[in-house]
């Protein structure tokens, strides 16, 4: 697994720019990857659900329709342009401007945390204190279920190779930040138990991790 490139402000200013077009775009890639998440989340009318990295809603409306009236959902991202993309498209959610590795939440308060194509942009050493920070927010028997940008192989693949070879300051806008990754590893490291991984191949490869806490 090759190393994430290109500062977070960096990232920050090209995703207020994707907030634009994201939504039409990413979605059909990342739909069958999202499908499958939400049907092994098995979320239940009433649960408390925090979605880190919002985006532009295309999962936050179908988490919204999974809750009963009596459930909480909760949303953050760190970029305030995705965040008016969901507040366009959903008014009343809500939703908080925040750093996934400083979630600003007690402990012990949600009963799935779910992110969708977020570990991908994350530099490899910040993601078993990130994933730690994850399980901090989530109750005891708590649920994650992450869906990543992945492969099927420790080869590296051509999207890997032409992120190698470009320019530092282009890899946020040219690949959104994104490189392939393989979590569980780093899952279990945050004190996960229970991890599975399904691997997906078609729009973008996918793999989708669940774990409790």
């Amino acid at each position: 697994m090759i190393d994430a490139r290109g500062n977070r402000s960096a990232l920050v200013r090209a995703y207020n720019l994707f907030s634009l077009l994201y939504g039409s775009t990413a979605a059909r890639l990342e739909r069958e990857g999202v499908t499958r998440g939400l049907a092994r989340a098995r979320i239940q009318p009433g649960e408390r659900v925090l979605e880190v990295a919002v985006g532009t809603a295309a999962v936050h409306t179908r988490l919204r329709q999974r809750l009963s009236a009596h459930g909480l959902l909760v949303g953050v991202d760190f970029s305030s342009g995705m965040l008016r993309a969901t507040r366009k498209r959903m008014p009343k959610a809500r939703l908080a401007q925040a750093d996934a590795h400083a979630l600003p939440f007690p402990a012990d308060g949600f009963d799935l945390l779910w992110a969708s194509y977020l570990l991908d942009l994350i530099p490899t050493e910040e993601l078993t204190p990130l994933l730690e920070e994850f399980r901090r927010v989530l109750r005891p028997g708590g649920r994650l279920l992450l869906v990543n940008f992945s492969k099927d192989s420790e080869k590296l693949i051509w999207w890997e190779r032409l992120y190698q070879l470009t320019p530092t300051f282009l890899v946020p806008w040219l690949f959104a930040g994104c490189r392939p990754i393989q979590a569980a590893p780093f899952v279990r490291a945050a004190g996960f138990v229970g991890v599975e991984r399904e691997y997906l191949a078609g729009g973008f490869n996918s793999e989708i991790i669940t774990a409790r806490k």
